[in-house]
């Protein structure tokens, strides 16, 4: 679960430990990390933090524009000049990358298809029970805006009640709102198909529950990170195989939960205070 791949001297040995204890009991595990690490006192993260979900949507999708339907565009510089796919999200939405042979599928809507950008990768489910993966390929190079904080300034929702479940129930109970709102965020997403398992920025397969996008200028791709759940006083362990341009700071985690209709709905509700130690190798 650790990725050789992209890392520091230290993380490469982590991953060695690991692949050397692939199957291990979970008494066992315990006797692992506690034999073979420690916390890294230079990188203890003290102060409180944020820590969300993410999750790989699967979305009702057709080969062909349905009423009410919303494209999942792909990225061909080859075929068009680059400054096309720069432009802003309204800009596209107002048609101008339509009928250009861009389209991968229509999703049953764009309140979907917004989700599936903020994501970054999902499972496009066709009427025959066909499923086409689509996974991040570029973006409009514009700056990611939270519809959640304009939501909470505008009076939306109530920060208590703020979460990816009540922004997305909020956007369809105000369809006729929704769209002004989904468009303040400039930053598009363009998606490749691919075989295979979903991959982080690591370049490994993510984990349920175990992989976690983090901020690189704190942690690097490989650390683990004993997490702390103030609120319900769980610890567990995370392995940074992730990326995502909303996660800033050294105790700001996005936690991967899955895919489908229980991992969405596991990630739209998770948003909890917690504090992170990092663990280093006590090899030398």
């Amino acid at each position: 679960m650790i990725t050789k791949k992209k890392l520091n001297k230290s993380n490469a040995e982590n991953c060695q430990l690991a692949l050397k204890n692939k199957k291990l009991k979970p008494k066992e595990v315990k006797k692992f990390f506690k034999e073979n690490f420690l916390f890294d006192k230079e990188q203890k993260t003290n102060n409180d933090g944020i820590m969300t979900g993410y999750y790989e949507p699967e979305i009702k999708a057709y080969k062909y524009q349905k009423k009410n339907t919303y494209p999942i565009y792909k990225m061909d510089t080859n075929k068009y000049e680059e400054t096309l796919f720069k432009s802003t999200r309204k800009e596209i939405n107002n048609g101008l990358l339509k009928n250009k042979g861009l389209e991968i599928a229509w999703v049953e809507n764009e309140i979907e298809a917004f989700f599936l950008h903020i994501q970054g990768s999902g499972r496009l489910r066709f009427p025959n029970g066909e499923i086409k993966r689509v996974r991040f390929s570029g973006s409009n190079k514009k700056k990611y805006t939270s519809i959640g904080k304009i939501l909470l300034i505008r009076n939306k929702i109530k920060k208590e009640n703020i979460s990816m479940y009540s922004i997305k129930d909020w956007l369809y109970k105000n369809k006729d709102e929704a769209l002004e709102i989904m468009e303040k965020n400039e930053r598009y997403i363009f998606f490749e198909e691919y075989v295979g398992e979903i991959k982080g920025s690591a370049g490994v397969d993510l984990h349920p529950m175990i992989s976690i996008a983090v901020d690189t200028r704190y942690h690097e791709l490989g650390d683990i990170l004993l997490i702390n759940d103030i609120k319900n006083r769980k610890n567990f362990l995370g392995i940074a195989h992730d990326t995502g341009v909303a996660i800033k700071g050294p105790s700001r985690i996005d936690l991967f939960t899955g895919f489908g209709q229980q991992a969405e709905m596991i990630a739209s509700s998770l948003n909890v205070k917690i504090s992170i130690n990092k663990l280093k190798s006590k090899i030398k």
